[in-house]
């Protein structure tokens, strides 16, 4: 990710139709998602568990047990682009059993930074264009499509693990 103040930033969603897919689960602890879900996340983005951004958590005791957590995965592909994906688990649970819903999304982010006065000048936008159709937009469509292929694992392999226990 480009560490600039100010940034042209090309967005594209890795999921489609929709830029959200929520998965649903019921059945025997849904808390186990919290501790599966990063490991899954980590194993299909190929990314250490320590860059997971753990970035919101609530946990309230009692019956029923109620969570929300939310984590960020910013995975750097080369000085200007990354996958930005976001997972937020909401659930609950008692006396063992409970339900879950986990939302991803995730996008592929390619950022120029506009900093300086050449940055920010029109010659240098015009070459940055030239730059980027001749010879980084196909880079830019490989890791699209790569993209697009590990979000579809990831979002397999989480209803492989929902499934696991409660038939789908």
């Amino acid at each position: 990710m480009v560490w600039a103040r100010t940034k042209l930033v090309i967005q594209d969603d890795l999921l489609r139709p929709s830029n959200v897919i929520t998965l649903s689960y019921k059945g025997k602890n849904p808390e186990r998602f919290y501790r599966e879900v990063p490991k899954l996340a980590a194993a299909v983005f190929r990314v250490r568990e320590s860059e997971i951004q753990e970035k919101k958590f609530s946990w309230s005791e009692g019956d029923p047990v109620k969570f929300k957590v939310s984590w960020e995965i910013d995975k750097e592909l080369d000085g200007l682009s990354y996958y930005h994906i976001l997972i937020d688990l909401k659930g609950e649970s008692s006396k063992g059993f409970g339900k879950v819903s986990i939302s991803i999304e995730g996008a592929l982010r390619t950022e120029y930074p506009q900093d300086t006065v050449w940055q920010k000048s029109v010659i240098y936008e015009m070459l940055r264009i030239m730059w980027h159709k001749t010879f980084y937009h196909g880079k830019r469509s490989e890791y699209l499509e790569e993209g697009r292929r590990l979000m579809a694992v990831f979002v397999e392999e989480l209803k492989k693990l929902m499934g696991g226990e409660n038939g789908g």
